[in-house]
């Protein structure tokens, strides 16, 4: 389902442990990927069709609570931590990571992330159990290429890539 169908909707998920993916645009990735041209492979990121549209995977995650994690964390932001919650990183880190990569100022951008996100990402999930979280998100991640990835990406993406990802948020963390 897109963002976009998530926000306007405002569409409520299970509440189940889930690992969930989110799909970007391609028609995004030379803005959204630009910082880290010299290190990506985008060869290697996983696309598909959807809608009549390719859209490629670069950001797999994890929540205990799918709707919890998924939509009011990463999607809605609903506990406004674009403001209050910036310095002590409490900010979503796929929101960190699209500040940092699109050179938008974390405590300001809410908006301008939520706009990026509803125009060009849609986002899948499966439920699993508790018990398996962590094993399932972590196989997801170390079997796939996923540029907007930090955790669990050491021996996947180049030590330049994952430096580039961390100084970009850095940065942004105002």
């Amino acid at each position: 389902m897109t963002v976009l169908s998530i926000r306007e909707q405002s569409l409520r998920i299970t509440n189940e442990p889930i690992v969930y993916y989110f799909w970007f645009k391609k028609d995004c990735f030379d803005n959204l990927l630009n910082l880290l041209i010299s290190e990506i492979d985008i060869n290697r990121v996983l696309v598909k069709k959807i809608n009549e549209e390719d859209y490629g995977l670069l950001y797999v995650g994890k929540g205990k609570n799918g709707n919890d994690r998924l939509v009011k964390y990463h999607i809605h932001d609903s506990q406004n931590f674009h403001k209050t919650g910036v310095q002590n990183g409490r900010l979503s880190s796929l929101r960190q990571t699209l500040c940092g990569l699109l050179q938008l100022q974390m405590s300001s951008s809410k908006n301008d992330i939520n706009t990026f996100m509803d125009n060009n990402c849609i986002v899948e999930f499966e439920s699993c159990i508790l018990e398996q979280l962590d094993t399932i998100e972590h196989e997801k991640i170390i079997s796939n290429y996923l540029p907007l990835n930090y955790q669990n990406t050491k021996n996947i993406l180049t030590s330049r890539h994952r430096k580039i990802l961390r100084d970009c948020k850095r940065s942004m963390r105002q």
